[in-house]
Order: structure tokens, then C-alpha cells, then sequence
């Protein structure tokens, strides 16, 4: 499991002894100290509320499942109450957890999530499945307006996989399998799925199909949804397993129905996943000049077919942000980049004031084939006056492509507000979307001199559009960082809707985005949902509150009304 309070492994930190210049950019984006606020309590000091008790209902899935897989104890349903959004850390540090789950149940097998669905039916609980724990949506956390006992079913037992065709190269995996286990067992055997978010080390395949995940090389692979060839999906009225043909006319696609349903529809146990031969990779650096010039550059090679399996391009602030976080050159080494520098700024007059850092990833069967790849891209770059850097940038920002949870960490430890929005919209918005969200966070955020910090990149790329990916932190305004937190969150979801965009690109609804759901997907969208839900959990057990406008009276729990009628000015 991980921290309760904060990001990944209990063990892990991110390192300010080896960035000595990062401090300096937060303090000048946000005005923070590098002072470390007092410790909130440690999880074994949190007051945890007993578990409401049903002795039938503990009894039935007793001589179900077995004792074993039962847990009533204090630590584990604290670890199992929260995700890991801004809102639930500030939470957890608080030691405020008013409604953890009463049982969390570790099946290992569908008959177990069968059993479990059927005791949840019979005794009217509320079922919410737990993979990794990553969710920042608010999508793993029991509805506190629901009466009864809430079950957290954790799938972290059913982690196999459990057959691999090489000839179709598909492989039937369990729900359960975090990213590392998961590739591991598939690397063993020559091949790889391909699907590597920022939540890889911590997330599992059920999380990733439930909330409609993207990795890293969707831009070669697809996001999850492109890789699932069928699963199964275990509901409180029957178990649905999908034919596994590569695409059938046999009306809707039942299989991408359960894809993204964030386990309102009930717990995927497996999934059958288009997977890859592993290749060779390269990671490679460039600077582009501007960040609109940085989305036409990614247009160009995506509508073009040069597109690299990942294509990361971040705003001038992220840049800032990365090249901060670098330990110190020395030697010969600062005195090269000191002229290269120099040459960019007066030789090649590239405008490093504006400069965006780009991350292109090759992967392919030969060397001969990546080079074909770099060959490609780099050409379609130059046409946009991008500089490349080399693999050494590229293999830097590939080894720590996981840490940057953690600097939220750090920032937190020390009084500030970071959290990140997601959106994708087509080529034609993109740019005008990017400077409205920039300049109208901004204006939100400054207080004097700081002007906030608002980071964004481009991090997955289609012919008809891409992702735009915010980071925006700012000093806690002290006794009401909550409401600063969602009245910035308000506002970019107000631009998003405002510019046709869309509220998530890969992490979700859970609770976080449901006051906006009725405008994005219309009348008659919230109904197609609220009927299949009725189909399948017509007492509304799985996941309530989550996804689905409507099925809830708890949302003042979670989003003061009076701050989701408001509607900021235009």
C-alpha cells in the first residue's frame, strides 16, 4: 500500500539535497518558504470510527470467502478510505476520515466477487472496488450519505496473469495486477502491454479500464480502451463476459459500456489486452520555440504519420520547472552548456524565454526501424525550429518520470496547494483553451508579487486533437484551503465547458467532476446512464456517488452548492 497521507512508497521522498536550485523556482512561482509546516497526526493517532455492524451480512461472506480475506482492523480501512487527490491528502493530514469502509474484502477469484455482490444485493450494501489507490477523482471513497454497511473490495489478490496468446498476442490478465507485476510477468515472456501512466508503479489494469487510463505511448499504443479486447465485468445481476473477437457489428460494444463505468456497473475481474512484442526504446530531448508553436509541431506529426510513440511537450513554466529540478553540472559539462547556451540565444536567436521542453520516445523491433522513427520526427521538428538535445535528456526524463507525485508531497509538507486538470479538445480549440486557462488561473491565483504557478503539457496526441495537461499550485490560503482548492478547480471547469473541451481525458469523474456532468454530457446522455446502471445495480450499491449525476444526495458532502451554482464571470 501506499502512504496514507501523501504519495507512493511509505520510504520514499523527493530529494531537495540534490536540486539545489528547485526551491528557488517555487519560492518565485508561489512565495513559499522551504520551512516545513508541523506534522499532522501519524495514521496509528487518527480516531477511526468503528465499523457499523451486520453480523448476517459479515457471517454470509465469512463462510463465502473465508475469514482470511475479511479485514475489520483500524489501519487497513484507513489505507482503503481515501484515493490520493489534493482534497484527500489535505484530509488525511487533518486526521479526518469521518467514513472509512466497515469491511474490506480481498477476493481472489470471480466466484469470490460473485459472492461478494450477492451478500451486497441481500443486505443492502455499498460496494466500492479498490485497485492501486490512485484515483485523485474521489472515486474510491464510500458515499457518507448511504445507510448500512460500505464494503471495500480490494482486487490487489487477483493479480495473475492468466494465459497469453502468442499468436493473436493477447493475454488474459486479473484485475488486480499492478503496472510492475503486470509487465513483469509479460516481459518474461517477450511481450509488453504498453501502458505506462504516471500512476504505473501504483495502479492496477481494473483501475486503468474503470477510469479509462492513458499511458505515456498511447500515442502508439491507444489509451486503455484501444488495448482491451474483452473482460469481465461481475454485477449484482449476472457476471458479463464479452466475446473475445478483435471487433464484432453484434450491436454496442458491451466490453467499452464497462470501460470507463468507474465501478458504478459493478467490478471487472479480468480483461482480455492487445499486447506487443517488447522493442527497443529511445528517449530523446529538443526545445521547441513557444508552446502554441509546440502544438502545431504535434499536429504536424500526428496528421502526418511521424508521430513517436510518446510525445510530451511542456509550456514554458513545466520547463522551468524540469530543468530546476537538475542537479548542478560541473566541470566541463556546465561549461558546455553554458556555451550551447550562448550559441542558442545569439547564433540560432532561438527565444529561450519561451522555450518548451519536447520528450520524444521511439520503440520499435530493430534499430533499423527506430532510426526510420527518429529520422522522421526530427525532421518534422527542425521545420518548426525545434533544437534537439539528445538522448541524455530524454533518458534522464525517462528515469524519473514517476517522481513528480511526490514534489506535490513536498510542496504540501511545506504550505502550498498543487493539483493537476486534464482535458483533450481538437487541434482548431487547443490554443485558445491553453491561454484561457493560463491567464484566468493566474489571475486567480497572484497574490503580489507571486503570480501562482500554472504548468501544463501536451501529453497525448490524435489526428483531430490532443490532451492538455495542467499543474497549478499556489501557497494554502490558511483556514479555508479547501474552498481555495475548489473554487480553483470550479474555474477550470468552467473553461473547459466553455470551449466545447472535455472535463477528463484519463482520470475520471468519481465525485470530483459530477456537478458539471449534466452540462457535458446532456439530458439525454445523464439517462443512458442512469438506465444502464438501473440494468445491472437497480438498488444502487457499486460506487455510488460517483460518475453518475443523480444517484446521490451527498454531493453537498463533497461540493458546497453554493459555490457549484455559481458561475464565474465570462
Amino acid at each position: 500500500m501506499m502512504k496514507f497521507s501523501g504519495w507512493g512508497d511509505p520510504a520514499k521522498a523527493y530529494d531537495l539535497s540534490t536540486r539545489p536550485y528547485l526551491w528557488d523556482f517555487v519560492r518565485s512561482q508561489i512565495g513559499l518558504e522551504n520551512k516545513l509546516d508541523p506534522p499532522g497526526p501519524r495514521p496509528e493517532d487518527i480516531a477511526v470510527p468503528e465499523p457499523r455492524r451486520d453480523d448476517a451480512l459479515l457471517a454470509q461472506l465469512t463462510h463465502a470467502l473465508g475469514a482470511e480475506k475479511i479485514c475489520t482492523d483500524a489501519p487497513t480501512r484507513l489505507l482503503h478510505a481515501y484515493g490520493k487527490s489534493y482534497r484527500d491528502l489535505l484530509r488525511a493530514r487533518a486526521g479526518h476520515v469521518p467514513r472509512p469502509p466497515d469491511l474490506v474484502l480481498f477476493p481472489t477469484s470471480r466466484a469470490d466477487l460473485e459472492a461478494i455482490l450477492a451478500a451486497a444485493v441481500e443486505h443492502r450494501a455499498q460496494v466500492v472496488p479498490f485497485g492501486g489507490g490512485t484515483n485523485i477523482c474521489g472515486g474510491v471513497e464510500p458515499d457518507p450519505s448511504r445507510p448500512g454497511v460500505a464494503l471495500t473490495v480490494s482486487l490487489r489478490r487477483m493479480n495473475r496473469l492468466l494465459a497469453l496468446d502468442p499468436v493473436a498476442r493477447t493475454a488474459r490478465i486479473e484485475a488486480g495486477a499492478l503496472g510492475p507485476e503486470l509487465e513483469a510477468a509479460l516481459n518474461a515472456q517477450g511481450f509488453s502491454l504498453g501502458h505506462f501512466p504516471d500512476s504505473f508503479e501504483f495502479s492496477t489494469l481494473g483501475g486503468w479500464l474503470a477510469t479509462r487510463s492513458a499511458g505515456m505511448q498511447s500515442d502508439a499504443y491507444g489509451k486503455i480502451e484501444n488495448m482491451v479486447v474483452s473482460l469481465t465485468l461481475c454485477t449484482p445481476r449476472g457476471t458479463l463476459v464479452t466475446a473475445r473477437v478483435p471487433r464484432s457489428s453484434t450491436g454496442p460494444d458491451l466490453a467499452q459500456l464497462a470501460v470507463g463505468s468507474e465501478g458504478t456497473l459493478g467490478i471487472i475481474a479480468e480483461a482480455e489486452m492487445r499486447i506487443h512484442p517488447v522493442g527497443m526504446r529511445e528517449h530523446r530531448g529538443l526545445l521547441v520555440p513557444g508552446f502554441e508553436r509546440g502544438i502545431a509541431l504535434a499536429r504536424a506529426l500526428v496528421q502526418g504519420g511521424a508521430l513517436p510513440t510518446t510525445t510530451r511537450i511542456s509550456n514554458p513554466q513545466e520547463t522551468a520547472l524540469s530543468f530546476a529540478t537538475k542537479s548542478p553540472a560541473q566541470g566541463l559539462a556546465a561549461t558546455t552548456a553554458k556555451v550551447f547556451k550562448s550559441y542558442l540565444r545569439h547564433v540560432k536567436k532561438f527565444p529561450l524565454d519561451d522555450a518548451c521542453l519536447m520528450i520524444v520516445g521511439f520503440e520499435a523491433a530493430s534499430a533499423g526501424e527506430l532510426a526510420a522513427q527518429r529520422r522522421a520526427t526530427l525532421r518534422v521538428c527542425r521545420e518548426f525550429g525545434a533544437v534537439d538535445l539528445g538522448t541524455g535528456v530524454g533518458a534522464k526524463w525517462f528515469a524519473g518520470r514517476y517522481d513528480y507525485p511526490y514534489l506535490r508531497d513536498t510542496v504540501m509538507d511545506r504550505g502550498g496547494m498543487a493539483d493537476v486538470t486534464e482535458t483533450s479538445a481538437t487541434w482548431d480549440v487547443l490554443p485558445g483553451l491553453y491561454r484561457d486557462v493560463k491567464e484566468r488561473v493566474h489571475a486567480h491565483l497572484r497574490r503580489g508579487e507571486f503570480p501562482g504557478y500554472v504548468g501544463c503539457h501536451l501529453s497525448h496526441s490524435y489526428p483531430d486533437g490532443a490532451c492538455l495537461y495542467f499543474t497549478f499550485a499556489a501557497a494554502r490560503e490558511r483556514g479555508r484551503e479547501l474552498a481555495q482548492y475548489l473554487e480553483t478547480k470550479q474555474l477550470i471547469f468552467e473553461i473547459l465547458l466553455r470551449h466545447g473541451a472535455t472535463l477528463s481525458h484519463h482520470h475520471a469523474v468519481g465525485y470530483e467532476l459530477l456537478p458539471w456532468m449534466p452540462r457535458h454530457l446532456g439530458a439525454t446522455g445523464v439517462e443512458l446512464l442512469r438506465g444502464a446502471k438501473h440494468a445491472v445495480d437497480p438498488l444502487n450499491l457499486c460506487n455510488p456517488g460517483k460518475l453518475i449525476p443523480g444517484d446521490t444526495p451527498a454531493l453537498a458532502d463533497y461540493w458546497p452548492p453554493a459555490l457549484v451554482n455559481r458561475r464565474p464571470p465570462a
